[in-house]
């Protein structure tokens, strides 16, 4: 009740506030298209989006179901024509249901490393980000070295906040298939981690209003936080909870996965369950929900420059033929 309760103040007051100069209102969603019902019904969530003043929108990955969807170049080069739509520069995350479930039966027992290479591939060919308007995010691989396949970690920059993406994947993050997905994944912590730390000391240097982090996985708030110290995204949990607890600046830690819209203020630690009050954790919507998160950052509002409410898109009746 108190999570209701919680939800519907925000949204009263994300829809009662006056726009003052200098705010911006950008878009999440992710989760989506795992049935033919919300493919036919997307187009018309990126309509509606389309027709709103947003600075940009981030897709949070999982962009198919994880079973009975073949993870084939086709789907992928479909699901990009969809974002492409998209009037507003379109940041996607990669979900593990795009490539790391794409090794099971129902999807054809595709190779996952081949299927992320494919998938950056197919929707990250240029530097700049999906949408008819562009915007050039900085990209992790930019950076050569060991980072250099990291072209889906970005980060950029605007109205004072400083956003972050990394590919943290449920499916425990990919370990425990066989030899080469775990050495991938030690790979890609590292990546992570040190994507993460670049974001908060970027934030720090500029005197920044805030910290946004998109990740695809939940790392398991709702669960026993036991499992999650034993679960192969404890690194970058803990990295990312010393981050935060060392930075006196707002931080959003936004991501999908379970499909639920939640907002929790202050943020609690999967691993311990403590609070750690300057975080506020957001779950995007996801199937079978087709709808967004409308996040608005008001420079003028200090240690609180963050408002988030329900984007409100109300498809027509479900039909299930």
């Amino acid at each position: 009740m108190m999570r209701i309760l919680l939800l519907a103040t925000l949204v009263l007051l994300g829809s009662c506030a006056t726009r003052t100069p200098g705010t911006y209102s950008f878009a999440l969603i992710g989760d989506l298209q795992y049935t033919p019902f919300e493919e036919r019904v997307f187009p018309k969530l990126i309509d509606a989006l389309n027709a709103e003043d947003l600075a940009f929108v981030v897709h949070l990955g999982d962009i198919k179901s994880g079973g009975n969807s073949p993870c084939t170049d086709a789907l992928y080069a479909s699901r990009k024509a969809d974002f492409e739509r998209s009037a507003h520069p379109f940041i996607l995350l990669p979900g593990d249901n795009d490539w790391v479930d794409c090794r099971r039966k129902s999807n054809n027992r595709g190779d996952p490393l081949e299927r992320l290479a494919a998938f950056r591939r197919t929707f990250y060919p240029a530097p700049e980000s999906l949408g008819v308007r562009k915007m050039r995010p900085e990209r992790q691989s930019e950076r050569g070295g060991e980072f250099a396949p990291y072209v889906e970690n970005t980060m950029w920059e605007k109205g004072g906040v400083v956003f972050v993406a990394l590919n943290i994947q449920a499916s425990n993050d990919n370990v425990g298939f066989d030899a080469a997905s775990d050495a991938e994944q030690r790979v890609r912590v590292r990546a992570n981690i040190a994507w993460m730390k670049e974001a908060f000391q970027r934030a720090h240097r500029s005197n920044a209003l805030g910290v946004v982090l998109f990740q695809q996985a939940n790392p398991g708030f709702e669960e026993p936080a036991d499992e999650v110290r034993a679960s192969a995204l404890k690194e970058t949990i803990e990295a990312f909870e010393a981050e935060a607890r060392g930075s006196p600046l707002p931080v959003i830690f936004a991501h999908g996965d379970t499909h639920t819209f939640r907002v929790d203020r202050p943020y609690r630690s999967p691993l311990d369950k403590r609070a750690i009050a300057n975080v506020t954790r957001i779950e995007g919507y996801g199937s079978p929900h087709i709808n967004w998160v409308r996040i608005t950052i008001d420079p003028r509002a200090g240690a609180s420059p963050f408002r988030i409410e329900s984007g409100g898109f109300a498809p027509e009746v479900r039909e299930d033929h």
